[in-house]
């Protein structure tokens, strides 16, 4: 995967005439430079914060006794569109379907860390200003936007499958 990438790099630098196109280049205002170490600063600590409190609660740990993790993938996806589709297919393991469930509804500490990413990621945007750094930050940016935005919806879906189905987690 890497050679394509490399080759392709490679052909673009001979087509340019290896001359320098400034896309590396930026000298960004103090007030952006300092507003962007600042951004990186606060991200950091937004990680490292969720992290210590994941290993003090002990969430990080949660899914491990989770009859899940023996399923296969194919199997996990199944089991997941059925809950975010609050449809339950009559051959299938409640339990599991009550797990996954329940693994969507406790998951929803995973959007600080991907808030955390997304602050430094802006940040690095603010203290590199070039156009490269602009748009590597703002893929970056939109991918923990979306993460997010998805870590709530199924944690919603998830909650609503459960209130929906009480039976399932009855048996």
């Amino acid at each position: 995967m890497l050679l394509p990438a490399v080759v392709g790099g490679l052909a673009v630098g001979v087509a340019m005439g290896g001359e320098n196109t400034g896309m590396f280049d930026g000298d960004p205002p103090r007030w952006a430079s300092n507003l962007g170490l600042v951004l990186v600063l606060l991200g950091v600590v937004i990680e490292v914060a969720a992290a210590i409190w994941l290993v003090a609660t002990g969430r990080y740990r949660s899914g491990r006794q989770s009859p899940l993790i023996g399923l296969s993938w194919s199997h996990r996806r199944r089991l997941d569109r059925q809950v975010r589709r609050d449809a339950p297919e009559t051959n299938e393991d409640p339990a599991l379907l009550v797990e996954t469930a329940r693994q969507f509804v406790g998951q929803r500490y995973l959007a600080v860390l991907c808030a955390g990413l997304l602050m430094t990621s802006i940040g690095q945007v603010f203290v590199g200003s070039a156009p490269f750094h602009t748009m590597i930050g703002g893929l970056l940016g939109l991918i923990w936007v979306v993460l997010i935005v998805s870590v709530f919806r199924n944690a919603r879906r998830g909650e609503a499958f459960l209130r929906n189905h009480p039976d399932l987690s009855e048996r």
